[in-house]
C-alpha cells in the first residue's frame, strides 16, 4: 500500500514557530481587548494580559493539541496557508467551547442579560459564548496563518513522493 508524502517544513522552524505564534497571537489579544485587573496605566493592562493569555491560553492548547497535530499531519497534509489557518482556529477555539460547553456558572448575568440560569445557558448566553468563540476562532486564524509564515512559508513544492509503509 502507498501513501502519499508532501513536503514539509524543518523541525527549527516549527519549533520556532511554537515558540513565537502564541506569544503574538496573545500580545494581539491584549491589544484587543485589556484586562483591567486594577492598572490605570494601559500599557502594563496589555503586558499583564498578554502573560495571563500566553499562559493559560495560548500556550498549554499549542502544547496539548499543536504539537501531537503537527507529529500526526507532518507529512500527510500540505502545509499550505488555508490548512495551517484552519489548524490554528481549531487549536484556539477547541478549549474554550469545552469549558463553555461543559463548565458554567449557576447563575451569571451581562448587561441585565441573564447567561445562565439554574446551570443552563440561555440563548442570551448562547450569543455570547457564540460571539466569544467567534473572536478566539478570529485570532486563531492570525495566529495559524503566522505559524504558515514562520515554519511553511517558502518550502519547496515538491511533488508528492511515494513511499511504503
Amino acid at each position: 500500500m502507498t501513501a502519499t508524502t508532501f513536503a514539509s517544513p524543518p523541525w527549527w522552524r516549527i519549533a520556532v514557530a511554537l515558540i513565537v505564534v502564541p506569544l503574538v497571537a496573545s500580545f494581539a489579544y491584549a491589544v484587543y481587548s485589556p484586562a483591567y485587573q486594577g492598572l490605570s496605566d494601559m500599557m502594563e493592562r496589555v503586558v499583564q494580559t498578554t502573560a495571563v493569555v500566553a499562559f493559560f491560553g495560548a500556550y498549554p492548547p499549542t502544547v496539548v493539541l499543536g504539537i501531537p497535530l503537527i507529529l500526526y499531519l507532518r507529512g500527510r497534509v500540505r502545509a499550505s496557508l488555508a490548512n495551517c489557518a484552519m489548524v490554528g482556529a481549531s487549536i484556539a477555539t477547541f478549549p474554550w467551547l469545552c469549558l463553555t460547553i461543559f463548565f458554567g456558572p449557576d447563575e451569571a448575568y451581562t448587561n441585565d442579560h441573564m447567561t445562565y440560569q439554574h446551570g443552563m445557558m440561555t440563548w442570551w448566553g448562547l450569543l455570547e459564548a457564540i460571539e466569544l468563540l467567534t473572536e478566539i476562532a478570529v485570532f486563531g486564524i492570525a495566529a495559524g496563518g503566522l505559524f504558515w509564515l514562520i515554519a511553511a512559508a517558502g518550502i519547496k513544492k515538491q511533488p508528492p513522493s511515494k513511499v511504503f509503509e
